[in-house]
């Protein structure tokens, strides 16, 4: 009998995270999608591919949660590089990186366009300019995303694209806004 009760409350815990809305801003204050190139998103450089973009921005320059969300990891290296990963609904992992400052600990939860750390130079490297990596993990598989003729197809199927993700949304608020009412 307490199996199935188990299992029952595991699926709709499950099932939560999905039902939870999803509020989406751009993660770089300021930042618009010139910013970046939705190119890079799943480039493939020698043998590994790039699962999210590089938003440029200056030094310094406030990084906020694209989306509500439990801090999950965090890393205020002195020397750089430092990370942030946000849990937020429709169990997608929002990684941060590239990041000069830290704001968060983990276990706090953070809402939409709450500060979270500032743009860092990635490694840093001066030949390199300021940015902010970004990247989105699905910790269960997108099916709709399966394209077995594609390299690293099993690894695309857990990975949303960063620039839909961000843009997608933005365009229809924008058409919203500037719709006319109705008379």
């Amino acid at each position: 009998m307490q199996k199935p009760l188990l299992f029952l409350g595991a699926l709709t815990i499950f099932m939560m995270g999905y039902w939870i809305p999803e509020d989406r801003h751009v993660p770089v204050e300021g930042a618009k999608p010139y910013d970046w190139n939705p190119a890079a998103y799943w480039y493939i450089g020698g043998q590994n591919a790039q699962k999210g973009i590089n938003i440029f921005a200056r030094e310094g320059t406030p990084v906020v949660a694209s989306t509500s969300g439990w801090v999950v990891y965090s890393e205020n290296n002195p020397e750089g590089n430092n990370t942030v990963l946000v849990l937020g609904s429709k169990w997608r992992l929002h990684n941060y990186a590239n990041l000069e400052k830290v704001d968060v600990k983990p276990g706090s939860w953070v809402k939409t366009g709450e500060q979270i750390g500032a743009v860092g130079l990635p490694n840093k490297d001066a030949k390199r300019p300021a940015n902010l990596y970004y990247s989105i993990r699905s910790l269960s598989p997108q099916v709709s995303e399966l394209k077995p003729e594609k390299p690293f197809w099993l690894d695309q199927v857990f990975y949303v694209n960063p620039h839909k993700f961000l843009t997608e949304y933005q365009s229809s608020d924008a058409e919203a806004a500037h719709a006319e009412p109705a008379h």
